[in-house]
């Protein structure tokens, strides 16, 4: 099993490091790491640029360009039409590739004839300074209403991509929902590895804009045929909710309910 990670990249010189380097530092090396940058106006290109000797040192097929893009649904699937991989795996910059993932990966990918492959994630809240372990929901039938699955820790083969899509352009916030809710209901097999895969960073355009992903949910069911009524009740019960937890994420409570592990 070959991978190929991509990485999307905007002005992101502060954290594009710690990403690259935990791709290089695998302890099983991945085949192929691509990283897309949107015609970053700070350091962020001359930073990936550099890399490039010792990807070539590990032998690791090393590819990136800048440019302008349609947003980032736009700029994955740039990624996905370059890779070359079997299986494919998208870690945005300030996220990490967990040392063990590739290595875990290939175990799995040789006895399992399934399209995607999703697993748990360390989930770390840069503004409230804790972590938690982050498990995805199996029931995909909730995929139409929730990102039941953790986008980072997902891996989906390149012929999955080739024969359903890639993602939609027209989405901003809900992209990869509508992608794998797109592919479940296509019959692709998903096979859930119980490891922790990636390590991510909260605070990213979702967690900025919960009213406008609201919104754009509202918009992938009605296009799949879920009733109006029904959409908009989900979206304002959903709105509501995101105000609770929002009015907790201060309090020793939040951290309580998700088993949380304080960061030193």
């Amino acid at each position: 099993m070959n991978l190929s990670i991509i990485t999307v990249s905007l002005n992101a010189e502060k954290y594009i490091d710690k990403t690259i380097n935990s791709i290089l530092n695998q302890t099983d090396p991945v085949y192929e790491y691509i990283i897309i940058d949107g015609n970053s106006k700070d350091r962020t290109y001359n930073i990936i640029c550099s890399y490039e000797k010792k990807f070539k040192e590990k032998g690791i097929r090393y590819i990136y360009s800048s440019d302008k893009d349609r947003g980032i649904s736009d700029a994955f699937n740039k990624g996905i039409k370059k890779a070359t991989g079997d299986l494919i795996g998208i870690i945005n910059a300030d996220d990490e590739l967990m040392p063990d993932a590739n290595k875990i990966l290939k175990k799995y990918y040789e006895k399992s004839n399934a399209g995607v492959f999703y697993g748990n994630c360390l989930w770390i809240d840069k503004k409230r300074n804790f972590s938690y372990i982050s498990r995805p929901r199996h029931n995909l039938d909730k995929l139409l209403y929730n990102m039941i699955l953790i986008h980072s820790s997902t891996f989906v083969k390149k012929d999955i991509y080739n024969k359903y899509g890639r993602f939609k352009i027209d989405y901003k916030y809900c992209m990869d929902k509508e992608l794998l809710y797109r592919f479940y209901k296509n019959g692709v097999k998903f096979k859930y590895i119980d490891f922790v895969l990636t390590k991510f960073k909260s605070g990213g355009i979702s967690d900025r804009n919960k009213l406008n992903v609201y919104k754009e949910g509202s918009k992938m069911a009605l296009s799949y045929g879920e009733p109006f009524i029904k959409v908009k009740i989900i979206e304002f019960l959903k709105c509501i909710r995101g105000i609770i937890i929002d009015s907790l994420k201060n309090t020793f409570i939040y951290k309580i309910i998700k088993k949380t592990k304080v960061i030193k």
